[in-house]
């Protein structure tokens, strides 16, 4: 399974203003070129897009609609703030 990280300071960085308000209505191919920019190795490291590609090279296109959900929730948990353990 390819890990991807996302975090509110990176998706700020990479993602441009009018797709972040209009990001649920991506394509497919839109929101993958945005999701290789998230993914990171072992030790949490991003990878390059480059690399990234190379690793989606090898997962079967039936799991895309798999990996995106999991894209656009990461994306909806780094705008979430974390709960304060206040109970």
């Amino acid at each position: 399974m390819i890990k991807i990280r996302v975090s509110l300071e990176r998706f700020e960085e990479i993602v441009s203003i009018d797709d972040s308000m209009n990001f649920l209505e991506l394509s497919n191919k839109e929101a993958y070129d945005y999701m290789v920019q998230f993914v990171v190795d072992d030790q949490g490291a991003y990878l390059s897009t480059l690399d990234a590609r190379k690793l989606f090279k090898k997962i079967p296109r039936k799991e895309l609609g798999d990996y995106i959900v999991s894209f656009l929730k990461a994306v909806g948990n780094a705008f979430v703030n974390p709960p304060s353990g206040a109970a």
